[in-house]
């Protein structure tokens, strides 16, 4: 063990080859471009989003096939359009009018989150 505090030995140095070059230089105003691009396709993304996105409800199993039962015997031609014309009849015949404001204000709201 003395003898290691004693000979510090000296450790090789690494060889190095030649240089290493890229084939292609960077170019800021390629990058530069094409960010701008990409920027520019997603506000197109963003405005091309429908109104309606589609979303699920969950709903018991017997009351999807009653709604896929309805639109088989061509009272709507979707089981939205079917659900629509449910949600309009029972708005006009159980609702008051105080509660038709509310219900507006509070579809305003649930619109405007999403």
């Amino acid at each position: 063990m003395s003898n290691l505090l004693n000979n510090p030995s000296k450790k090789k140095l690494l060889e190095r080859g030649t240089p290493i070059e890229p084939t292609t230089q960077f170019k800021l105003e390629e990058v530069e471009s094409a960010t701008t691009i990409s920027k520019i396709d997603t506000r197109r993304a963003k405005e091309k989003s429908p109104k309606n996105k589609p979303s699920s409800v969950r709903v018991k199993k017997t009351t999807r096939d009653r709604l896929n039962a309805l639109v088989s015997l061509n009272k709507a031609e979707t089981v939205d359009d079917l659900l629509d014309i449910m949600i309009e009849e029972y708005v006009s015949a159980h609702v008051t009018k105080d509660e038709k404001k509310q219900l507006d204000i509070i579809i305003e709201l649930y619109r405007s989150r999403g």
